[in-house]
Protein backbone atom coordinates (compact mmCIF):
# COMPACT_ATOMS: atom_id res chain seq x y z
CA UNK A 1 0.00 0.00 0.00
CA UNK A 2 1.27 3.73 -1.00
CA UNK A 3 1.58 6.48 1.83
CA UNK A 4 -0.96 5.53 5.25
CA UNK A 5 -3.64 3.42 3.58
CA UNK A 6 -7.09 4.67 4.47
CA UNK A 7 -9.91 2.62 3.98
CA UNK A 8 -11.23 2.01 0.96
CA UNK A 9 -14.37 4.72 0.95
CA UNK A 10 -16.09 2.01 -0.86
CA UNK A 11 -15.46 -0.29 1.54
CA UNK A 12 -14.47 -0.94 5.36
CA UNK A 13 -11.34 -2.77 5.91
CA UNK A 14 -7.78 -2.44 4.56
CA UNK A 15 -4.18 -2.52 5.19
CA UNK A 16 -1.99 0.49 6.69
CA UNK A 17 1.93 1.33 5.57
CA UNK A 18 4.43 3.17 5.90
CA UNK A 19 5.30 6.59 3.05
CA UNK A 20 6.98 5.06 0.43
CA UNK A 21 9.63 7.65 -0.37
CA UNK A 22 12.01 8.13 -3.80
CA UNK A 23 15.11 10.39 -3.23
CA UNK A 24 16.94 11.33 -6.14
CA UNK A 25 20.75 13.13 -6.21
CA UNK A 26 20.00 15.59 -9.22
CA UNK A 27 21.99 18.20 -10.49
CA UNK A 28 21.14 21.81 -8.59
CA UNK A 29 20.14 24.80 -10.42
CA UNK A 30 22.98 26.95 -8.27
CA UNK A 31 25.42 26.20 -11.20
CA UNK A 32 23.76 28.55 -13.75
CA UNK A 33 23.05 30.82 -11.38
CA UNK A 34 26.32 30.95 -9.77
CA UNK A 35 27.96 32.31 -13.59
CA UNK A 36 24.76 35.03 -13.06
CA UNK A 37 26.70 35.85 -9.50
CA UNK A 38 30.05 36.51 -11.20
CA UNK A 39 28.77 38.87 -13.90
CA UNK A 40 27.81 40.77 -11.16
CA UNK A 41 31.10 40.54 -9.43
CA UNK A 42 32.62 41.14 -12.36
CA UNK A 43 30.57 44.31 -13.03
CA UNK A 44 31.16 45.60 -9.12
CA UNK A 45 34.49 45.00 -9.78
CA UNK A 46 34.60 47.65 -12.71
CA UNK A 47 32.57 50.03 -10.67
CA UNK A 48 35.28 49.98 -7.98
CA UNK A 49 37.80 50.91 -10.09
CA UNK A 50 36.15 53.83 -10.80
CA UNK A 51 35.02 55.49 -7.35
CA UNK A 52 38.05 54.31 -5.51
CA UNK A 53 36.23 56.07 -2.45
CA UNK A 54 33.52 53.15 -1.85
CA UNK A 55 35.56 50.19 -2.31
CA UNK A 56 34.84 49.39 0.93
CA UNK A 57 30.86 49.21 0.23
CA UNK A 58 31.16 47.36 -3.26
CA UNK A 59 33.38 44.48 -1.73
CA UNK A 60 30.91 43.64 0.44
CA UNK A 61 28.05 44.15 -1.51
CA UNK A 62 29.93 41.62 -3.89
CA UNK A 63 29.58 39.05 -0.85
CA UNK A 64 25.85 39.88 -0.02
CA UNK A 65 24.97 39.71 -3.90
CA UNK A 66 26.91 36.68 -4.12
CA UNK A 67 24.83 34.66 -1.23
CA UNK A 68 21.60 35.96 -2.84
CA UNK A 69 22.31 34.48 -6.09
CA UNK A 70 23.99 31.17 -4.68
CA UNK A 71 23.27 30.76 -1.27
CA UNK A 72 27.06 29.25 -0.68
CA UNK A 73 29.81 30.03 -2.41
CA UNK A 74 31.39 29.07 -6.09
CA UNK A 75 33.46 26.05 -4.54
CA UNK A 76 30.05 23.74 -4.10
CA UNK A 77 28.23 24.49 -7.62
CA UNK A 78 28.82 21.28 -8.57
CA UNK A 79 27.46 19.52 -5.40
CA UNK A 80 24.47 17.24 -5.84
CA UNK A 81 21.24 18.18 -4.66
CA UNK A 82 18.92 15.35 -2.67
CA UNK A 83 15.02 15.72 -3.85
CA UNK A 84 12.46 13.61 -2.51
CA UNK A 85 9.17 12.27 -3.85
CA UNK A 86 6.03 10.83 -1.63
CA UNK A 87 4.10 8.06 -3.09
CA UNK A 88 0.58 8.69 -1.57
CA UNK A 89 -3.16 7.73 -1.28
CA UNK A 90 -5.88 9.67 -3.50
CA UNK A 91 -7.47 12.09 -0.61
CA UNK A 92 -10.46 14.33 -1.18
CA UNK A 93 -8.04 17.34 -1.25
CA UNK A 94 -6.45 16.06 -4.38
CA UNK A 95 -9.78 16.45 -6.34
CA UNK A 96 -8.54 19.96 -7.99
CA UNK A 97 -5.14 18.56 -8.60
CA UNK A 98 -6.57 15.48 -10.20
CA UNK A 99 -9.29 17.25 -12.28
CA UNK A 100 -6.14 19.26 -13.54
CA UNK A 101 -3.83 16.28 -14.24
CA UNK A 102 -6.65 14.26 -16.27
CA UNK A 103 -8.53 17.37 -17.77
CA UNK A 104 -6.40 16.23 -21.25
CA UNK A 105 -6.55 12.54 -20.76
CA UNK A 106 -8.72 12.08 -23.81
CA UNK A 107 -6.61 14.51 -26.21
CA UNK A 108 -9.23 17.40 -25.52
CA UNK A 109 -12.79 15.78 -25.92
CA UNK A 110 -15.02 16.90 -23.13
CA UNK A 111 -15.44 13.88 -20.98
CA UNK A 112 -16.76 13.58 -17.00
CA UNK A 113 -13.71 14.11 -15.56
CA UNK A 114 -15.01 14.85 -11.85
CA UNK A 115 -16.48 11.54 -11.93
CA UNK A 116 -12.95 10.05 -12.93
CA UNK A 117 -11.33 11.79 -10.02
CA UNK A 118 -14.08 11.04 -7.46
CA UNK A 119 -13.33 7.14 -8.48
CA UNK A 120 -10.18 7.49 -8.08
CA UNK A 121 -10.54 8.51 -4.37
CA UNK A 122 -12.85 6.77 -3.41
CA UNK A 123 -10.70 3.08 -4.34
CA UNK A 124 -7.86 4.44 -2.08
CA UNK A 125 -6.55 1.31 -1.57
CA UNK A 126 -5.48 0.61 -5.18
CA UNK A 127 -4.06 4.14 -6.54
CA UNK A 128 -1.23 6.45 -6.10
CA UNK A 129 -0.64 9.81 -6.59
CA UNK A 130 2.73 11.44 -6.79
CA UNK A 131 3.87 14.22 -4.13
CA UNK A 132 7.12 16.64 -3.38
CA UNK A 133 7.99 15.19 -0.17
CA UNK A 134 7.49 17.93 2.60
CA UNK A 135 4.92 19.73 0.63
CA UNK A 136 1.84 18.82 2.58
CA UNK A 137 -1.36 16.99 1.67
CA UNK A 138 -2.23 20.33 0.49
CA UNK A 139 0.00 20.33 -2.78
CA UNK A 140 -1.48 19.22 -5.92
CA UNK A 141 -0.14 15.86 -6.82
CA UNK A 142 2.32 15.59 -10.01
CA UNK A 143 1.23 12.06 -11.19
CA UNK A 144 -1.29 9.70 -10.44
CA UNK A 145 -1.37 5.98 -11.32
CA UNK A 146 -4.74 3.53 -10.69
CA UNK A 147 -6.40 0.71 -12.83
CA UNK A 148 -10.46 0.58 -12.87
CA UNK A 149 -12.43 -2.52 -13.67
CA UNK A 150 -14.20 -2.03 -16.92
CA UNK A 151 -17.30 -3.91 -16.07
CA UNK A 152 -17.65 -2.38 -12.67
CA UNK A 153 -17.03 0.92 -14.06
CA UNK A 154 -19.22 0.24 -16.74
CA UNK A 155 -22.29 2.69 -16.16
CA UNK A 156 -20.07 5.33 -15.24
CA UNK A 157 -20.20 8.74 -17.71
CA UNK A 158 -16.76 8.62 -17.76
CA UNK A 159 -15.84 5.22 -18.59
CA UNK A 160 -18.81 5.01 -21.69
CA UNK A 161 -16.90 8.48 -23.09
CA UNK A 162 -13.78 6.57 -22.83
CA UNK A 163 -14.89 3.72 -24.32
CA UNK A 164 -16.45 5.45 -27.36
CA UNK A 165 -13.63 7.29 -27.59
CA UNK A 166 -11.13 4.44 -27.94
CA UNK A 167 -13.83 2.83 -30.51
CA UNK A 168 -13.88 5.62 -32.58
CA UNK A 169 -9.72 5.76 -33.05
CA UNK A 170 -9.32 1.90 -33.39
CA UNK A 171 -8.94 0.72 -36.94
CA UNK A 172 -11.18 -1.18 -38.71
CA UNK A 173 -9.10 -4.32 -38.89
CA UNK A 174 -8.69 -4.30 -34.99
CA UNK A 175 -12.81 -2.84 -34.26
CA UNK A 176 -14.19 -6.15 -33.88
CA UNK A 177 -11.37 -7.51 -31.58
CA UNK A 178 -11.08 -4.60 -29.80
CA UNK A 179 -15.11 -4.75 -29.33
CA UNK A 180 -15.16 -8.10 -28.15
CA UNK A 181 -12.49 -7.61 -25.31
CA UNK A 182 -14.52 -4.54 -24.14
CA UNK A 183 -17.10 -6.93 -23.08
CA UNK A 184 -15.28 -9.09 -21.23
CA UNK A 185 -14.78 -9.96 -17.88
CA UNK A 186 -11.24 -9.41 -15.77
CA UNK A 187 -10.48 -6.17 -17.69
CA UNK A 188 -8.93 -2.86 -16.48
CA UNK A 189 -8.16 0.26 -17.90
CA UNK A 190 -4.57 1.70 -15.95
CA UNK A 191 -4.89 5.52 -15.24
CA UNK A 192 -1.44 7.11 -15.94
CA UNK A 193 -0.87 10.56 -15.98
CA UNK A 194 2.00 13.06 -14.52
CA UNK A 195 3.37 16.49 -15.16
CA UNK A 196 5.71 16.52 -18.03
CA UNK A 197 9.22 17.17 -16.11
CA UNK A 198 8.09 14.60 -13.24
CA UNK A 199 11.46 12.34 -12.87
CA UNK A 200 11.43 9.03 -15.10
CA UNK A 201 12.94 7.41 -11.89
CA UNK A 202 9.35 7.45 -10.56
CA UNK A 203 8.56 4.97 -12.62
CA UNK A 204 9.24 2.19 -10.86
CA UNK A 205 7.88 2.59 -7.87
CA UNK A 206 4.82 4.10 -9.21
CA UNK A 207 4.50 0.62 -11.28
CA UNK A 208 5.44 -1.58 -8.86
CA UNK A 209 3.00 -0.08 -6.17
CA UNK A 210 0.41 -0.42 -8.56
CA UNK A 211 0.76 -4.01 -9.26
CA UNK A 212 1.76 -4.67 -5.85
CA UNK A 213 -2.02 -3.16 -4.41
CA UNK A 214 -3.46 -5.00 -7.06
CA UNK A 215 -2.21 -8.50 -5.66
CA UNK A 216 -3.12 -7.42 -2.11
CA UNK A 217 -6.78 -6.70 -3.46
CA UNK A 218 -7.49 -9.96 -4.82
CA UNK A 219 -6.94 -11.04 -0.98
CA UNK A 220 -7.19 -8.43 1.57
CA UNK A 221 -10.60 -6.53 -0.22
CA UNK A 222 -13.49 -7.79 2.41
CA UNK A 223 -16.20 -8.71 -0.15
CA UNK A 224 -16.00 -11.55 -2.57
CA UNK A 225 -17.15 -9.38 -5.24
CA UNK A 226 -14.50 -6.47 -4.77
CA UNK A 227 -11.40 -9.18 -4.55
CA UNK A 228 -12.79 -10.25 -7.80
CA UNK A 229 -12.71 -7.73 -9.05
CA UNK A 230 -9.30 -6.89 -8.99
CA UNK A 231 -8.57 -10.34 -10.69
CA UNK A 232 -7.65 -8.97 -13.69
CA UNK A 233 -6.77 -10.87 -16.59
CA UNK A 234 -5.91 -8.05 -19.37
CA UNK A 235 -4.97 -4.33 -19.30
CA UNK A 236 -5.66 -2.17 -21.41
CA UNK A 237 -3.53 1.49 -21.41
CA UNK A 238 -4.12 5.41 -23.18
CA UNK A 239 -1.37 6.73 -23.23
CA UNK A 240 0.76 9.80 -25.59
CA UNK A 241 3.57 8.98 -27.97
CA UNK A 242 5.71 10.96 -30.26
CA UNK A 243 6.89 9.88 -33.70
CA UNK A 244 9.87 11.49 -34.67
CA UNK A 245 9.87 12.94 -38.48
CA UNK A 246 13.28 13.18 -40.70
CA UNK A 247 12.86 16.33 -42.12
CA UNK A 248 14.55 17.10 -45.56
CA UNK A 249 17.79 19.63 -44.31
CA UNK A 250 18.78 21.75 -46.95
CA UNK A 251 22.12 21.06 -48.30
CA UNK A 252 24.87 23.33 -49.49
CA UNK A 253 24.12 26.17 -52.10
CA UNK A 254 20.61 25.97 -51.25
CA UNK A 255 19.79 22.20 -52.22
CA UNK A 256 18.76 19.31 -50.71
CA UNK A 257 19.82 16.08 -49.27
CA UNK A 258 17.12 13.34 -48.79
CA UNK A 259 17.14 11.88 -45.65
CA UNK A 260 15.67 8.65 -44.50
CA UNK A 261 12.24 8.49 -44.31
CA UNK A 262 11.97 5.97 -41.02
CA UNK A 263 10.46 7.41 -38.30
CA UNK A 264 10.96 6.73 -34.34
CA UNK A 265 8.33 6.34 -31.69
CA UNK A 266 9.14 8.17 -28.52
CA UNK A 267 8.05 7.54 -25.48
CA UNK A 268 7.63 10.18 -22.62
CA UNK A 269 6.98 7.55 -20.25
CA UNK A 270 9.60 4.96 -19.67
CA UNK A 271 7.35 2.49 -18.60
CA UNK A 272 4.94 2.78 -21.85
CA UNK A 273 7.89 1.28 -24.15
CA UNK A 274 8.05 -2.19 -22.19
CA UNK A 275 3.77 -2.52 -22.19
CA UNK A 276 4.00 -2.09 -25.70
CA UNK A 277 6.47 -4.36 -26.76
CA UNK A 278 4.28 -6.85 -24.97
CA UNK A 279 0.94 -5.87 -25.83
CA UNK A 280 -0.85 -8.04 -27.82
CA UNK A 281 -2.87 -5.24 -29.54
CA UNK A 282 -2.26 -1.76 -30.02
CA UNK A 283 -2.73 1.14 -32.08
CA UNK A 284 -2.41 4.85 -32.44
CA UNK A 285 -3.64 7.99 -34.14
CA UNK A 286 -2.36 11.37 -34.57
CA UNK A 287 -2.97 13.89 -31.23
CA UNK A 288 -5.01 16.96 -31.51
CA UNK A 289 -2.30 18.09 -29.14
CA UNK A 290 0.02 20.53 -30.91
CA UNK A 291 3.58 21.36 -29.95
CA UNK A 292 4.83 24.74 -29.14
CA UNK A 293 8.10 24.45 -28.50
CA UNK A 294 10.20 24.69 -31.48
CA UNK A 295 12.53 22.19 -30.28
CA UNK A 296 10.17 19.68 -31.16
CA UNK A 297 9.11 20.79 -34.46
CA UNK A 298 9.98 17.33 -36.00
CA UNK A 299 8.12 15.12 -33.68
CA UNK A 300 4.24 14.34 -34.28
CA UNK A 301 2.26 13.91 -30.94
CA UNK A 302 0.41 10.56 -31.07
CA UNK A 303 -2.12 8.79 -29.18
CA UNK A 304 -1.56 4.76 -28.47
CA UNK A 305 -4.12 1.97 -27.00
CA UNK A 306 -2.69 -0.83 -25.89
CA UNK A 307 -3.85 -4.10 -24.79
CA UNK A 308 -1.70 -5.97 -22.31
CA UNK A 309 -1.68 -9.41 -20.94
CA UNK A 310 -1.41 -9.73 -16.92
CA UNK A 311 1.08 -12.18 -17.23
CA UNK A 312 3.04 -9.70 -18.74
CA UNK A 313 3.37 -7.69 -16.22
CA UNK A 314 6.18 -9.13 -14.30
CA UNK A 315 8.12 -8.99 -17.26
CA UNK A 316 7.63 -5.03 -17.33
CA UNK A 317 8.27 -4.73 -14.05
CA UNK A 318 11.66 -6.26 -14.32
CA UNK A 319 12.84 -4.31 -17.69
CA UNK A 320 11.50 -1.46 -15.77
CA UNK A 321 14.11 -2.14 -12.89
CA UNK A 322 16.57 -3.24 -14.60
CA UNK A 323 16.31 0.75 -16.59
CA UNK A 324 17.13 2.40 -13.45
CA UNK A 325 20.18 1.55 -11.83
CA UNK A 326 21.55 5.39 -10.90
CA UNK A 327 22.02 7.06 -7.62
CA UNK A 328 19.00 7.13 -6.45
CA UNK A 329 16.66 4.91 -3.38
CA UNK A 330 13.06 3.75 -2.43
CA UNK A 331 12.70 4.15 1.36
CA UNK A 332 9.31 2.27 2.91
Amino acid sequence: MAAGRHTNQEHSGGVTSRTPILTLRMAPKKAKISEEAKNVEKDEAEDKEKDDDHEDESSSEEEEDEEDFDGSSDDDSDEEILVDFEFMDPKEIDFLGLKALLGNYLDGALFNSSELCDAIIAQNTVGTVLKAQGAGDEVDPIAVMSVMNLQRRKEMKWMQETIEYLKKNCPKDLKDQFEALLGEEGVGLIINERVINVPQETAQPLVNLLFDEISNATEDEPTEELRESFKFKKYILLTRTFLEEYAEPAGVGGGKRKRDAATEMVYPRPEDQFFHKVSKMSFQWKSRELGENDDVDSFQPMRLCMVVDANSVPQVRKQVKEMFTGDFEIKL
